[in-house]
């Protein structure tokens, strides 16, 4: 479930969508403006099958500043 992001426990305005995948053996997290962003994310992280990871994650989105 996609949560609100915060540092040095005060909110940062964005949302965090994070899944652990221990059949690909790591984690993968990004930030989004919205919660509606982040849990779609995560629905199509859990939707990708172990054999296509390597390929549909190589395209990266780029960082933000915070």
């Amino acid at each position: 479930m996609a949560y609100a992001e915060t540092r040095d426990g005060k909110l940062t305005g964005l949302w965090a969508g994070e899944v652990e995948r221990k059949d690909a053996g790591r984690v993968f997290r990004q930030t989004f403006a919205t919660q509606k962003e982040a849990e779609s994310y995560e629905a199509f992280v859990r939707s990708v099958k172990p054999a296509k990871m390597k390929r549909a994650m190589a395209v990266r989105l780029p960082a933000r500043k915070t």
